[in-house]
């Protein structure tokens, strides 16, 4: 798939990765499910129900995800992460479901991290 973006951060700094969805009217979070992931595997973050729901995340990411829980409703689906490291640098998938009408959206960022 195509890139949607790239971002750039130093080891140790906060980045948000960005992501959104431009529905008409609010979105209904307690009817979807966010996935921020690497490849297939490695879930970065997990929001579904209206809730995170972080029991799959992969340790390396415990404590340092988070999302803009009062913007999300507007469509802003943006992944912060702090304290970047090195090996965070990936290319993050932002998947979007929701569960009824089961459209979803997904988009692909870059991370590019360098050292200090």
């Amino acid at each position: 798939g195509q890139l949607d973006s790239t971002c750039h951060a130093f080891v140790g700094e906060t980045v948000v990765l960005p992501c959104s969805t431009t529905p008409p009217g609010e979105l209904a979070l307690a009817k979807s499910m966010l996935y921020w992931q690497i490849g297939s595997k490695q879930l970065v973050h997990f929001f579904q129900n209206g809730q995170d729901s972080l029991k799959g995340q992969d340790q390396k990411f415990h404590g340092r995800t988070s999302l803009f829980l009062d913007q999300m409703k507007h469509g802003n689906l943006s992944l912060k992460i702090s304290n970047v490291q090195l090996e965070d640098g990936a290319e993050y998938s932002c998947i979007y479901r929701q569960t009824e009408s089961h459209q979803t959206k997904k988009s692909t960022i870059k991370l590019n991290v360098s050292g200090k």
